[in-house]
């Protein structure tokens, strides 16, 4: 319980900062409203009453009479829809606050979390079930705790005016709705612990929705007429899900019935109590209708009321998955003392560095040493799944190694915060982004924060090739690259490559990492950027990856990685002259062209 009351401070605590004003407004609104009803049932007693006395009357004065009770109504009345309306906008307002901040909320953390977490199914578990609740759960407890509050201070008021006539019908009232509460808070629980068992499942299902209607998987799809395949195993898991959950809401439906069951029989003891004490004149006609009206109301509001409790202890259970996340914490920080990094001076010195992916039982990286000076172009090579993308994760401190360490200069990266450290690196990864945005901007991306960036956007699409292409395109460099909105021009991959490169030229930081940087470029552009790489690099620290050999050489200095391990280093020609992995590989790829 304790848990609970902590999880709904924080929640409201979270709503109040999204929207005080609003917030304040809601409440204000909610408790004004339960007034409005109790109201009504007096004044249409009195208009009863007093339409019977004008009924059994001659004079026109009676008649008059009437007319003020019935305009009291009619005001009450309009008054009672418009603040409902208005409490209705009010909701909707708070709700689009609410789900923007938490938006906010998600998203800010979901950017600051390790990288490390993609390599965790868990991770994706925990995210999906945040961004499924995160948006209205909280709003929910509020919502739920105002008409609490509202179901409590009406239900006083019906009560009250129940308990005049007879307090077995208050006593009946609350009854005939326990087996309602009972049922709901019981399923509760049934229905959050089957939702979160079946977090992996839905998952599952998103992703075969995702291969049936993505654009990236469509054409495979196509090809290999995968189509029905994937329908059925999306079918499989969508139902194994969802026929489970109705299962669970066809045993809830049932018991339903027995809980309506006593709320009709309260009902009819109630009717027939006020219309025996109207029939034998105890009860005017007007107070007749007041009292049932009452106790119809009555059990609305403690239907209310009971609902908002359950609602309340649903929204504890649920709400525990957004804070999960949110509270997640982030092992890449500075470690003390912090230092403020300066562009590189010296050198990158890798020492004895290890790294395991989670789940792993082998080492990706077993033990790597080596140095980088500033200035120098360093070639990593190596076999597929030798650990060379990784590495160049491990140094740009998306990933922390498991032992050993890396130094920028004489400064342990560790030390360094990881924002100010990264903003030394500017990397070309294999998997680069598409971006559906402008030209313009794609390459803008590089370094977001440049505050006068055009001439140096068109200088580094000049480099790499691509600004011929962009400028013909109908509106230059304003024009919007990709096929997912209206008025955008779709390019080949290996000018999408070209993209990623001048991105990367953009950003103006002392390290330049290139991992696979030519693998869609047609043979003339290759050529061209490779044949004046040191111009184009201009000084720059720089670490290229790469299957092709002849772009390899240029390097001033090759290390060989082989099962995660620096196999060997050297120049070139050195590494020829050894004749080890490095001289095999180049020897082979050369006879094939050779051919």
């Amino acid at each position: 319980m304790n848990e609970k009351i902590k999880l709904f401070r924080e929640s409201l605590k979270l709503v109040w900062n999204s929207s005080p004003g609003w917030t304040l407004t809601n409440i204000v609104m909610s408790t004004l409203r339960s007034v409005f009803p109790l109201m009504l049932i007096w004044l249409l007693k009195v208009v009863i009453d007093d339409i019977t006395q004008a009924a059994k009357a001659v004079s026109f004065a009676h008649t008059i009479n009437i007319v003020w009770p019935i305009l009291a109504v009619a005001i009450i009345w309009f008054l009672d829809e418009a603040s409902s309306d208005f409490s209705n906008y009010v909701r909707k307002k708070q709700a689009m606050k609410l789900e923007v901040y938490m938006y906010g909320l998600l998203h800010s953390k979901a950017i600051k979390l390790d990288l490390i977490n993609f390599e965790r199914p868990e991770y994706f578990d925990c995210l999906a079930r945040a961004s499924r609740e995160a948006p209205w759960r909280p709003n929910s407890i509020l919502n739920n705790l105002v008409s609490m509050l509202r179901g409590v201070l009406s239900l006083v008021l019906m009560a009250g005016l129940i308990l005049t006539l007879q307090w077995m019908l208050v006593v009946l009232l609350l009854v005939a709705n326990i087996p309602g509460i009972w049922l709901r808070l019981y399923y509760a629980d049934i229905l959050y612990n089957f939702q979160r068992q079946q977090t992996p499942e839905a998952r599952k299902s998103a992703y075969f929705n995702w291969l049936l209607t993505g654009d990236r998987p469509s054409r495979e799809l196509r090809l290999f007429g995968l189509g029905n395949y994937f329908i059925s195993l999306f079918r499989k898991s969508f139902l194994k899900q969802k026929e489970e959950e109705i299962n669970i809401l066809r045993r809830r439906t049932l018991i339903e019935f027995i809980s309506n069951f006593f709320k009709a029989s309260a009902l009819l003891i109630s009717l027939l109590f006020i219309a025996h004490q109207t029939i034998s004149g105890k009860l005017s006609l007007g107070q007749m209708a007041m009292f049932l009206l009452a106790f119809r109301q009555g059990m609305i509001y403690i239907k209310d009321l009971f609902s908002s409790v359950a609602g309340l202890y649903e929204d504890s259970l649920f709400i525990g998955d957004t804070f999960e996340f949110l509270n997640l914490k982030e092992n890449i920080t500075a470690a003390e003392p912090m230092i403020v990094p300066h562009p590189l001076k010296k050198k990158i010195v890798v020492d004895n560095l290890s790294f395991s992916y989670p789940g792993n039982n082998f080492k990706t990286i077993s033990n790597v040493s080596f140095e980088i000076k500033k200035g120098e172009i360093i070639a990593l090579v190596g076999p597929n799944g030798a650990g060379k993308s990784t590495l160049v994760r491990l140094l740009s401190r998306l990933y922390d190694c498991d032992s050993g360490k890396i130094k920028y200069d004489d400064t342990d990266i560790r030390n360094i915060d990881p924002e100010e450290y990264r903003k030394h690196f500017s990397v070309v990864f294999q998997d680069f982004m598409l971006y559906n945005l402008t030209a313009g901007e794609n390459i803008r991306m590089g370094n977001i924060d440049e505050k006068n960036p055009e001439s140096r956007i068109k200088a580094s699409a000049e480099t790499t090739g691509i600004n011929d292409l962009i400028d013909n395109l109908q509106n230059g460099y304003e024009t919007v690259i990709g096929n997912l909105f209206d008025d955008s021009r779709e390019l080949s991959w290996g000018e999408w490559q070209k993209i990623a490169l001048a991105r990367a030229l953009f950003r103006d930081a002392p390290v330049l990492i290139l991992d696979e940087p030519s693998s869609a470029l047609d043979a003339d552009t290759e050529y061209e950027i490779f044949s004046r790489f040191r111009e184009i690099v201009k000084g720059r620290t720089s670490i290229l990856i790469s299957h092709r050999f002849t772009n390899v050489s240029l390097a001033d200095r090759i290390i060989v990685l082989n099962k995660g391990e620096v196999a060997e280093t050297g120049t070139h020609d050195e590494l020829m002259e050894k004749g080890g992995i490095y001289y095999t590989m180049f020897t082979k790829q050369s006879s094939r062209f050779n051919k």
